[in-house]
């Protein structure tokens, strides 16, 4: 059973990333919807092309618009860097794919555009995709982010994952690493090895990512984590040092810990490890009765359930799709100001 190797930041400063990269690529995204992060993200991706730009090749925002035409949060980062790619999540359709929105359907219809725009000639090995969250607090961003991630994937790794030190992390704490050591079984003994399992600030080589599964919303790197470890990956963790983000509320962090265990109760069926019998299944309903601030009874009630896709390996054309949609044809003229 291949492990995880632990790496500090430190370990690929920028000049050891660019020996490493040779002739590869590296995309950054940026993935966002509407305009709450629009400031945020003018930052980071001035940051980036302000102090990497030399080697990242292609920054791409892979964005969810409210409406129909460009919004702030895609001129700000288009001001930021004038060549930064919009993969507007609205309107691309992977062909096993319906109108169904999340943070995972949209890092695969962002994958999947970019499988077929932006791959210009090159294999699947030799790009190395770089997801960022656009909600990290400016003041713990930078380079690193992407040196960090980057590195591994260039040196050999399959796949890298951000761990950090974070004030709050009440899913991780209190959810994920305890379920993740609740069944002992060897096929997932590694998953206790990632320091911040929920991250998702990850990166891989385009290949690597076109063969994982991808959960629609709350379950996406709990499903792909569980995925690495039954295919045949090399993984690094890779620690960035101090971190936070805006923070959620109590609802939300109980519909993301509802949907972390629904999507490791059902990987581990799809994977032969746990059975349930009797008529049980796992529900997609999130059912609490509680006592409120004002000593009154409630009850909530949320479906929760979200779609499990197949490898993109699966449904991206056979034949030779480089070039299929030409990509200085669909972007939009940026906004100066």
């Amino acid at each position: 059973m291949s492990v995880i190797d632990h790496f500090e930041a430190a370990d690929f400063p920028i000049e050891r990333v660019r020996e490493l990269k040779g002739r590869r690529e590296i995309f950054v995204v940026f993935s966002t919807c509407g305009e709450r992060e629009a400031d945020l993200i003018h930052d980071k991706v001035r940051l980036l092309h302000k102090e990497a730009g030399g080697l990242i090749d292609t920054i791409f925002l892979s964005h969810r618009r409210r409406g129909d035409v460009m919004d702030l949060t895609e001129r700000k980062a288009l001001q930021a860097d004038p060549n930064l790619r919009v993969l507007l999540n609205n309107t691309s359709c992977p062909p096993d794919m319906d109108d169904e929105t999340g943070k995972g359907s949209d890092m695969r219809r962002a994958l999947y555009q970019m499988n077929l725009e932006y791959v210009n000639g090159r294999g699947p090995d030799e790009i190395v995709v770089v997801f960022l969250d656009s909600d990290v607090l400016p003041e713990y961003f930078g380079t690193h982010f992407v040196t960090a991630l980057a590195g591994p994937v260039l040196q050999g790794y399959d796949f890298s994952k951000a761990s950090f030190w974070r004030a709050m992390g009440r899913v991780k704490k209190f959810v994920a690493q305890p379920l993740f050591s609740i069944i002992d079984h060897p096929g997932i003994q590694k998953l206790t090895n990632f320091a911040y399992p929920l991250s998702g600030e990850v990166a891989g080589t385009l290949a690597f990512f076109n063969s994982v599964n991808f959960w629609q919303i709350y379950g996406v790197e709990t499903g792909i984590n569980i995925d690495t470890c039954f295919g045949p990956y090399s993984i690094a963790d890779v620690n960035l040092g101090l971190y936070d983000h805006r923070h959620q509320s109590d609802l939300n962090i109980q519909k993301m810990s509802f949907g972390i265990i629904r999507t490791f109760l059902l990987q581990l069926i799809d994977n032969g490890i746990i059975r349930l019998e009797d008529g049980a299944k796992v529900s997609d309903i999130f059912r609490a009765h509680f006592i409120d601030d004002e000593g009154s009874r409630n009850r909530m009630e949320f479906n929760l359930s979200e779609r499990k896709y197949q490898p993109l390996n699966k449904v991206l054309p056979a034949d030779d799709f480089n070039g299929a949609f030409p990509h200085e044809d669909k972007r939009e003229a940026a906004p100066f100001s």
